[in-house]
């Protein structure tokens, strides 16, 4: 009876596995326009900001349930600036984790959750990464995500990201890039590099609108 009793128990401990990975832009994200000068706020709304969609599959008869959530920054900073342009207004967004707005590596955040996956089950957990401090360049980051769930820890990465930046003349737009007046060619060879480097990253995830970045460079010959 006791080694029944013990094949029971194991059968119904949570088997949380990952399922699949997707990193995009979407909006939703809670959010201000700050005037930097006074500090006056100009509009609240929801923004757009990078987006760790993990699907979770837990395949055993009980429930799964994540406590916390880690962010581990590889490497994250700016893409090259290609126009000469500034301002006082930055764009202060929300996200799941702020991350400081200048180049860094091997940065480490963590938060708690309170995510179930229901025995048997299938369901999705999502986490926004950005720069705490919208600038005008567009931010990128190399991350992995690990998450602490039945005494146990499962990571996914390396993920490669890039958020929309607030240049009119070079952002994300739809399933392809703007990028129109650049004040030198360098910036865009400067881009490529560092686009290369990140999607050569072993295993990584790369991001819709990093694929798409590097669609629309060599298109433009770079």
């Amino acid at each position: 009876m006791q080694a029944s009793t013990g094949v029971s128990e194991a059968a119904r401990r949570p088997n949380l596995e990952v399922e699949r990975v997707a990193a995009y832009i979407e909006g939703g994200i809670e959010g201000e326009l700050v005037d930097t000068v006074d500090g006056t706020v100009l509009e609240e709304g929801k923004f757009d900001g990078p987006h760790i969609d993990v699907t979770f599959g837990n395949r055993a008869p009980g429930p799964s349930l994540v406590t916390e959530a880690t962010l581990h920054v590889r490497e994250s900073g700016f893409l090259p600036a290609c126009h000469q342009i500034g301002g006082n207004l930055v764009v202060s967004i929300n996200y799941d984790f702020p991350v400081p707005a200048k180049p860094l590596k091997n940065y480490e955040k963590s938060k708690e959750v309170s995510f179930t996956v229901k025995d048997n089950d299938l369901d999705r957990l999502t986490v926004t990464v950005g720069p705490d401090g919208d600038l005008i360049t567009p931010w990128y980051g190399l991350v992995d995500v690990s998450f602490q769930h039945d005494g146990k820890r499962t990571t996914v990465g390396p993920v490669a990201v890039v958020d929309t930046g607030t240049d009119p003349k070079f952002r994300p737009d739809g399933d392809g890039w703007i990028i129109e007046n650049v004040d030198g060619p360098d910036c865009l060879d400067e881009t490529s590099s560092l686009v290369d480097r990140l999607m050569g990253t072993p295993d990584v995830i790369v991001s819709k609108e990093l694929k798409s970045l590097r669609d629309k460079l060599t298109s433009m010959g770079h």
